[in-house]
């Protein structure tokens, strides 16, 4: 469903709304968390250690989030990196 309704939004600004009326600010946090830790990862210029240490995030939250990265297929992960590194 978030898939359709993301399709019918027009722009950034209503994105942004409709992504504050369904997720708690926690939640976004959480969402925006784990994007800065693919970021990161994906540009392997830190080690885990000094992503948590220059992003205070914890050591287990870039563990979860780098294996979680190890299980994607090919197609995705350069999707991700087109995203996120291909600025």
């Amino acid at each position: 469903m978030i898939t359709e309704l993301l399709n019918k939004m027009t722009g950034k600004n209503d994105i942004e709304r409709l992504l504050a009326l369904l997720f708690s600010p926690e939640e976004l946090h959480s969402v925006n968390g784990r994007i800065l830790i693919y970021k990161e990862l994906l540009r392997a210029e830190l080690s885990q250690r000094e992503i948590s240490k220059q992003h205070k995030i914890s050591i287990a939250t870039i563990t979860r989030g780098s294996n979680n990265l190890k299980s994607i297929s090919n197609t995705d992960m350069k999707l991700l990196k087109k995203l996120l590194i291909e600025e």
